[in-house]
């Protein structure tokens, strides 16, 4: 109650009188956030982005430290192959050659040894050097071409797509090499039971034995039709594609940089714009606050101010968000890391000469020099002729193809024996025959064995078998594949083609949208500048009879959003002509800059 009373007197009389019941304090309105909540929000922003900061330097202070550790022992590394070189001089002389020449042989090995140790440590001081640049650029403000260079290098489709031209170089040389002989080596180590033919002697054998065949063999196409031929043109023409694909993706890439750095402006003036709005409406406010003391305006008035700069506080508020995220944006397109210190340059726009259409290429020409210069139109041409080349090999299948081939092998079997000696026991009788009425005795001697299995590489020596001969195979009927395939292939190359002239007539129709939405955005601009210049007047004359109490509240908030609207529409219009523009500098290969 007291301090009612004591700021009810003060309306009353039109000053304020302290009384004892109070104490002498100024009552400040609510500034720029409108309200304590925006006002911790922001503070909270504004803390965690000091927390970013002192992480990204305590991370650079890690780094450094790194990069100064590995210099550390480089230089002891060159100390120390120094001194071995000063203690080889010196121990070598006084001694004989033979020692000289063996020291000298082990000082060499040390010092290629130093020097490959060396030169693996200048290899991770590069690869630390280049991953903190990757990770911290030695720059904190940046232009839109620092931005477009930094996404070509970084950005994670670019990585993504780099994988694709290494497969298509790997399918080229494994291609190349194709041409040349294929060799294959075989081993079989195994073991039979029962009745089976010994692989050495080719004989029927009732126990079981050990067995092991080795062999090597080689085969080289000689005539395929040009086969290969077309196989290793096709994969050179992939190549060519994908890296005209990848050098086209940096392009795409490029504009949308270009993109996201138009953005971040457009924020970055929007919030200007919402600031200076709020001080306006802040000494507005002010103002107000001195007519209803004064008596000269009622206390609605200083509510409906408070309410509008409460209003511009949560405008800034939200202006300012926009921004912030405008920034992560084009982080992400850059793939620059969100702790990174990021401030982009204000390019200094030069509008004259843009606003009308004299100022814009012909679209005839645009079309023509995309033509030549876009690496979508190269691409696809290089994809018409690699489906051509897929069209030929599906052809050469179809005809016979001759070959060389080679073999060498042998073999290894327990059952081969070799007689190590023999013991007489004595004679085995077989029967007796008569012979002029006479009978005879048939004997035989018998003898016992001791016998080893012949050994290994010995068996391989004496087993050692080779062929070589042409080999031509001559496909007859095989399912219909190779008629299959060559209609496939067929239907390949009338697909891209036409891919390839959907590709050109969307081109052109981009072309001319680009070039009928440039013009148009030309035009708006202007009208948007005279509607901004008319709405200027207009609230400077509001103002005016604001202040001298000819209109109210309300009609002074709504001529000041009219300008408002006028201001961002100005704004929008602006960036969305300088986008249209760049977006014809796209077409025709011109750089993207500001």
């Amino acid at each position: 109650m007291i301090g009612q009373e004591s700021i009810f007197a003060q309306t009353k009389k039109g000053k304020y009188i302290p009384t004892k019941f109070d104490t002498i304090k100024k009552v400040v309105p609510q500034q720029v956030y409108g309200n304590p909540k925006a006002q911790r929000r922001a503070d909270s922003l504004a803390r965690i982005k000091d927390s970013l900061d002192r992480l990204a330097v305590e991370a650079q202070k890690q780094e450094e430290a790194r990069l100064a550790e590995i210099r550390r022992k480089e230089e002891a590394q060159r100390q120390q192959n120094n001194r071995a070189e000063q203690k080889a001089e010196t121990t070598k002389s006084g001694k004989s050659n033979k020692k000289e020449n063996r020291k000298k042989q082990v000082n060499e090995a040390e010092n290629r040894k130093a020097l490959e140790e060396k030169a693996r440590l200048n290899q991770m001081a590069e690869d630390a050097a280049a991953e903190a640049r990757k990770r911290k650029p030695l720059r904190s403000q940046w232009t839109l071409e620092d931005c477009v260079l930094y996404a070509k290098e970084n950005n994670l489709s670019v990585a993504e797509n780099a994988l694709n031209e290494r497969l298509a170089k790997l399918v080229l040389e494994q291609n190349k090499v194709s041409r040349l002989p294929n060799v294959n080596a075989d081993f079989s180590l195994g073991e039979s039971y029962g009745r089976s033919i010994d692989p050495t002697s080719n004989q029927f054998v009732t126990k079981g034995f050990l067995y092991n065949t080795t062999g090597l063999s080689s085969q080289v196409l000689v005539f395929g039709w040009f086969q290969k031929k077309y196989q290793i043109e096709q994969s050179q023409l992939d190549l060519y594609a994908s890296e005209y694909a990848f050098k086209q993706l940096k392009e795409d890439i490029a504009l949308n940089v270009a993109t996201g750095f138009l953005r971040v402006l457009l924020a970055r003036e929007q919030v200007r714009i919402n600031e200076v709005q709020l001080k306006a409406d802040q000494e507005q406010y002010e103002q107000t606050q001195k007519f209803v003391q004064s008596g000269k305006l009622p206390e609605l008035n200083a509510a409906q101010m408070l309410a509008q700069v409460s209003s511009d506080s949560a405008a800034l508020l939200g202006a300012v968000t926009n921004e912030k995220i405008a920034l992560l944006q084009l982080k992400a397109l850059m793939n620059l890391s969100f702790e990174q210190p990021f401030e982009i340059i204000l390019p200094d726009l030069n509008m004259a000469g843009l606003t009308g259409p004299g100022g814009l290429p012909n679209p005839d020409e645009v079309y023509a020099t995309a033509l030549q210069q876009q690496y979508r139109t190269k691409v696809n041409q290089l994809k018409l002729l690699s489906a051509k080349k897929m069209l030929d090999i599906a052809k050469a299948q179809q005809y016979p193809q001759l070959s060389i081939f080679a073999n060498l092998g042998t073999n290894f079997s327990s059952n081969v024996k070799d007689i190590t000696g023999q013991q007489y026991l004595g004679e085995v009788s077989l029967g007796n025959i008569n012979i002029a009425g006479s009978s005879y005795a048939i004997t035989r001697p018998d003898y016992s064995y001791e016998t080893r299995t012949r050994p290994f590489f010995t068996q391989y020596g004496d087993n050692i078998r080779a062929n070589a001969g042409l080999s031509l195979s001559i496909p007859i009927f095989n399912a219909y594949a190779a008629r299959t395939n060559i209609q496939k292939a067929k239907i390949g190359l009338v697909s891209q083609q036409i891919a390839a002239d959907n590709d050109k007539l969307k081109l052109r129709q981009d072309i001319l949208t680009a070039y009928e939405e440039a013009k148009a955005a030309a035009q708006k601009y202007v009208a948007t500048r005279r509607s901004e210049e008319a709405s200027k007047r207009a609230f400077n004359f509001a103002v005016k009879r604001f202040e001298i109490g000819m209109i109210n509240t309300y009609e002074y908030t709504a001529t000041q959003s009219a300008l408002y609207n006028a201001s961002s529409s100005v704004l929008s219009a602006k960036y969305d002509l300088i986008f249209k523009l760049k977006v014809l500098d796209y077409y025709m290969g011109n750089p993207l800059k500001l």
